[in-house]
């Protein structure tokens, strides 16, 4: 295809005049030509652009779906990338073995592709779980759980992936595992799990691993829904118990209405201490509450540090990241993981002996609405 022909469909000024100089400055001049750049070129930022103008110059959807099938991953890749919602559902049986691909990257722009089609896609998905051996069949599984949740999977499946779960939670247990921290969780003074579950108000249990935990927090956190959807409000990571404490990550009273230092101090009366703490991984925003015997003697949270009560002995000699004053230039800010490493644990490892293992439970959100969507590492 002329790369000319191409440019006439493009109908946004600033896009057009893009590819035609970045065509101009490669010589290109059909399209066949941009996607042996992207598989040949060794200049990351050549190859970035031959991807944005692969994209921009909407080629017909026949030519990206022979993309998907392209030897090199990255054209792969970019070809999946074309596909959502309606689109996307007209061309899933075709995009079906994308979920399959060898390359992780490809197959999830082919998750994300899935996600977007609605359950107007899981009649195929299922056929192909029921019918297909393999990858495709194992990609049909992901590409269910991503676009309605692990509550739209078989019951066979459920009980499988049930069965992996208590073989890789043996397989973990003296591991030590990164936790990707971003949000809020709570650490409370006590071993005893199902009585956090009892005060938190949570139900259903689901034994996980230490990954499969820490990526459904982190899924839900950043999980784009619409005001009505409850995603981050369903269901709850609670660890086992670790050096004397148990960890919260989610939002268990997501609708109460009460601030945090309220939660805290009412938590810390039934488990005698209850920490709150506050990571960020787009910006500097941290947080910290710290609340013994139904007080909070230690609350800080960067976005508000005029609401911040009391102090702690660990912050002596550091900076509070709000605090930009000249006084302080000397001094290395204090984030919540410190605090947490000294006053509880530190989550960003999971180190030790944990005793028992985390669950997955669900919030009252949860058990009426369903669990989220999206497919989650095990």
């Amino acid at each position: 295809m002329e790369i000319r022909a191409l440019l006439d469909r493009v109908t946004h000024e600033d896009s057009r005049r893009e590819v035609e100089n970045f065509v101009s400055e490669q010589g290109i001049t059909s399209f066949d030509e941009i996607v042996e750049l992207i598989a040949t070129s060794g200049d990351g930022q050549v190859v970035r652009s031959a991807s944005r103008a692969f994209s921009l110059l909407q080629a017909a959807d026949e030519v990206y779906l022979a993309a998907t099938r392209h030897p090199h991953a990255t054209v792969r890749k970019v070809a999946a990338s074309m596909f959502r919602g309606e689109q996307a559902l007209r061309h899933a049986r075709e995009l079906l073995p994308v979920l399959a691909d060898e390359d992780h990257y490809v197959r999830q722009e082919a998750l994300w592709a899935f996600g977007t089609m609605g359950p107007d896609v899981l009649p195929l998905l299922h056929e192909t779980r029921r019918t297909a051996r393999g990858a495709v069949r194992r990609g049909a599984l992901a590409g269910i759980v991503e676009v309605a949740g692990p509550d739209a999977m078989s019951a066979a499946d459920r009980k499988m992936i049930e069965r992996y779960i208590r073989v890789k939670i043996e397989e973990e247990m003296y591991g030590t595992e990164e936790m990707h921290l971003c949000g809020g969780w709570f650490a409370l003074r006590t071993e005893d799990q199902a009585a956090v579950l009892e005060v938190c108000g949570l139900k259903d249990p689901t034994p996980v691993t230490k990954i499969l935990g820490g990526a459904a927090w982190n899924n839900d956190h950043h999980a784009w829904a619409k005001d009505e959807e409850h995603v981050r409000c369903a269901r709850v990571y609670v660890t086992g118990a670790w050096d004397g404490w148990t960890l919260v990550f989610g939002e268990p009273f997501a609708h109460a209405d009460r601030p945090v230092t309220e939660i805290c101090a009412v938590l810390s009366a039934v488990f005698g201490e209850a920490h709150y703490y506050g990571m960020s991984c787009g910006d500097g925003w941290t947080a910290w509450c710290i609340a013994e015997s139904g007080e909070v003697v230690r609350y800080y949270d960067a976005s508000k540090p005029e609401e911040q009560i009391g102090e702690l002995d660990v912050e002596d000699g550091r900076g509070l990241p709000h605090d930009w004053s000249d006084e302080n230039d000397d001094l290395d800010d204090i984030w919540a993981t410190e605090v947490a490493e000294e006053l509880s644990v530190d989550p960003t490892y999971f180190e030790g002996d944990i005793e028992g293992h985390g669950v997955l439970a669900l919030t009252r959100c949860g058990r009426t609405y369903g669990s989220p969507k999206g497919f989650l590492q095990i």
